[in-house]
């Protein structure tokens, strides 16, 4: 993974470095939060999506490390954390307010190293005054029971994130599983389904099996789609799921 090959063509589909040496406790720690998640209250009604979220800020000139945001609490004495993608996500136009990530998932030492490795591979127009950096994290299960179970991703069509650099890293995949391709296109088939798009121009295809496989987007150079999960083994008593970390960047600015 090199920033050179994803600032030009951007994206990359790479294995993270963290595959090469982290203590198998953390790894069962981020399955647990997978474990623990809430049903996405944003989902369509019947889609199997589970999600919760974080958010912090890296400060540059200092240790470059993940500095998280306090959590929220809701009315009925749960911790959200918001989460705001504009116009870029048609399905979702204001605020989501998701389950908030555990304290014990946002010190586990893979995901500090995600982060911070996440980081090092991003690069930002100003070269002078430097800002803290926006970062935000999405733990995602999607599960499908069978066939007519599809587990689908938000938005279900090729879209830009609006966030410059958004990283996604498999922590799990289960075995008897269709689908959960990653596709990579250009910008002007944004808002198109998978159906519809022109082969020419689609620029990737490819599908995360291996735990740490990751692939990360400059959002302005290129958009993005994973189809739906399906279970394609019905004899298998098991839910078939796909855990995924999502990562994402963004810069701060003076609002006057």
């Amino acid at each position: 993974m090199s920033r050179p090959v994803l600032a030009e063509d951007g994206y990359e589909h790479y294995m993270s470095r963290v595959s090469q040496s982290y203590r198998l406790e953390d790894l069962a720690g981020l399955r647990q939060e997978f474990g623990r998640l809430e049903q996405d209250e944003y989902a369509p009604v019947g889609v199997r999506r589970f999600r919760r979220y974080g958010n912090g800020v890296i400060l540059p000139w200092e240790d470059k490390t993940s500095h998280w945001l306090p959590a929220v609490e809701d009315k009925a004495g749960g911790w959200r954390a918001g989460y705001d993608q504009g116009s870029n996500n048609p399905d979702h136009l204001s605020v989501r307010y998701f389950h908030a990530l555990s304290e014990s998932v946002k010190s586990n030492a893979i995901l500090r190293a995600l982060i911070e490795e996440d980081f090092s591979l991003t690069f930002w127009s100003c070269d002078g005054q430097q800002l803290p950096v926006y970062f935000g994290v999405h733990f995602v299960k999607l599960t499908s029971s069978g066939p007519s179970d599809p587990g689908i991703s938000s938005p279900n069509f090729f879209h830009q994130d609006g966030e410059p650099f958004t990283f996604a890293h498999l922590i799990y995949r289960s075995k008897h599983m269709m689908g959960g391709e990653n596709f990579i296109a250009t910008t002007g088939i944004r808002n198109t389904r998978l159906e519809d798009a022109p082969i020419d121009q689609i620029l990737a295809r490819f599908t995360l099996s291996s735990t740490f496989e990751s692939f990360v987007v400059h959002d302005p150079k290129v958009s993005h789609y994973v189809s739906p999960i399906i279970k394609c083994d019905e004899a298998c008593e098991e839910i078939t799921e796909r855990c995924i970390i999502l990562i994402d960047f963004s810069s701060t600015a003076q609002r006057l």
